[in-house]
């Protein structure tokens, strides 16, 4: 009965839920298999380029599978942001060294992603010790932090660079636990620049604490913490505007291998959920929201799931995952390179002729998504045809052969060269071959014009 009521409620108070003018919708995968099925969780109810955050380690820089999964991301239509770690060392995550920064920015630079800009996160609530290979060293963090924005900007100025979100929950203990505001107020004493070397904040803002605060709640232990943040950096003096990614939140529930009775139930989870994403979708400042976790059925947790163990989505957050959604447009480099251009051999004015040119796709966006299309950029005495795909797809990394029509029309006065292009492409010469002008040839070395002669007999 309940999700019935959760049901009647969303389509009477959240339509729409989120804000008219961007997605924010997202959720925090476990592992890069996840984005199979949680595809249709993320950019469900007309939803597109949603959003999935993830963690890579120094030690899984497989390139196969993260290109794999940024292919999937751009297949899909998911923004992702990757979060950066070490390995488990001792019972700690070990602390990053120069090398592991160098390693992880390296690796993410050589991956094609799928939108022109690159979510990175910096790391992971290094107000805990075992976050930080076993004390929270303040100026270590900030050095690494500064180091690793430079290290991603120098590779590539795409990146966007999201600080490490903290434990807003943490108190101070010795040197195993500190408070967010004690963390951000010993980096500003100890190097303001740490505050300009991140493009955009990364926020854990659950509701705290002990996770059974409601959507209601307001402050730095609620939903709201972003806000808080905000609030704190601007009052050490730092007036640089950021815009916001929650990147972990939500409410955990009682259902589990573990029991816990001071979690809610599923049901009632989804409906904090469903009221946070309309509180969050309704300032302008939040960007993307990722609730963690899609798939953690097992402790430690599993309370976060939102699936079980058979790895079916619980009907409530079905609920979540039926809100209406908006449409994100975020920009895709489109480049391609010339693989080959087959011409006849010889080309006689005022006569019309066949030619094929192969493209690869070196960029980012999916050709035939939307119609992909090259005008024509040819000399004055020159009729060409512009190229443009027709119903296929073509991924980055695939080719496709484009037919075309031209002409090179009888001009005496024409004295330039005579070239055929399209748009950004490096312009064909085509030579006259007789005294009159009526004769043309592809421009080529010997061995070419061996190669084209024999192909203008299949053209």
């Amino acid at each position: 009965m309940l999700i019935i009521f959760l049901l009647i409620t969303f389509f009477l108070n959240y339509s729409p839920i989120l804000a008219s003018d961007r997605n924010i919708f997202g959720l925090h995968l476990t592992q890069p298999q996840d984005i199979a099925s949680a595809k249709t969780v993320i950019n469900s109810s007309q939803g597109d380029w949603g959003w999935a955050t993830i963690v890579i380690r120094t030690d899984q820089l497989d390139h196969n599978t993260w290109q794999d999964f940024f292919d999937n991301c751009r297949k899909y239509h998911i923004i992702p942001i990757v979060r950066l770690a070490t390995i488990m060392e001792n019972g700690y995550w070990k602390r990053p060294a120069l090398s592991d920064i160098d390693n992880l920015a390296s690796f993410l630079n050589s991956l094609n992603w799928p939108t022109t800009d690159q979510h990175v996160i910096l790391f992971n609530e290094i107000n805990h010790a075992s976050e930080w290979g076993g004390a929270v060293d303040v100026k270590s963090f900030a050095d690494m932090s500064i180091y690793a924005y430079q290290k991603l900007k120098s590779l590539n100025s795409n990146f966007i660079v999201l600080s490490s979100p903290f434990d807003l929950a943490a108190p101070n203990q010795t040197d195993q636990l500190k408070s967010a505001a004690d963390v951000y107020h010993a980096i500003y004493l100890y190097n303001p620049k740490y505050f300009d070397s991140f493009d955009a904040l990364a926020s854990h803002s659950y509701p705290n604490h002990g996770y059974v605060g409601t959507p209601s709640d307001t402050g730095q232990h609620s939903i709201h913490g972003y806000l808080w943040e905000l609030n704190y950096i601007k009052s050490l003096g730092i007036n640089k505007t950021y815009p916001v990614y929650i990147t972990e939140t939500g409410w955990p529930h009682r259902e589990g291998e573990s029991k816990a009775n001071n979690f809610y139930t599923v049901q009632t989870s989804a409906k904090f959920l469903i009221d946070a994403l309309k509180i969050w979708g309704d300032d302008p400042k939040v960007i993307a929201v990722t609730p963690f976790i899609y798939n953690y059925p097992h402790p430690p947790f599993d309370h976060f799931s939102w699936v079980d163990t058979s790895e079916r989505l619980y009907p409530e957050y079905q609920v979540v995952a039926d809100l209406p959604k908006n449409q994100n447009h975020p920009l895709q480099s489109t480049k391609y390179e010339v693989t080959s251009n087959r011409l006849p051999f010889i080309l006689i004015t005022n006569t019309d002729y066949s030619g094929k040119i192969t493209l690869k796709n070196t960029g980012q966006s999916i050709w035939g998504e939307t119609k992909f299309c090259l005008e024509p950029k040819a000399s004055a005495n020159v009729t060409l045809d512009a190229i443009c795909t027709t119903d296929n797809y073509v991924y980055p990394g695939q080719s496709e052969t484009f037919d075309y029509k031209i002409k090179i029309n009888n001009d005496p006065n024409y004295t330039d060269k005579t070239t055929i292009s399209w748009d950004s492409l490096t312009p064909f010469e085509i030579i006259p071959i007789n005294d009159t002008g009526t004769i043309y040839s592809p421009k080529t070395t010997l061995r070419e014009k061996f190669i084209q002669f024999i192909q203008s007999f299949f053209i």
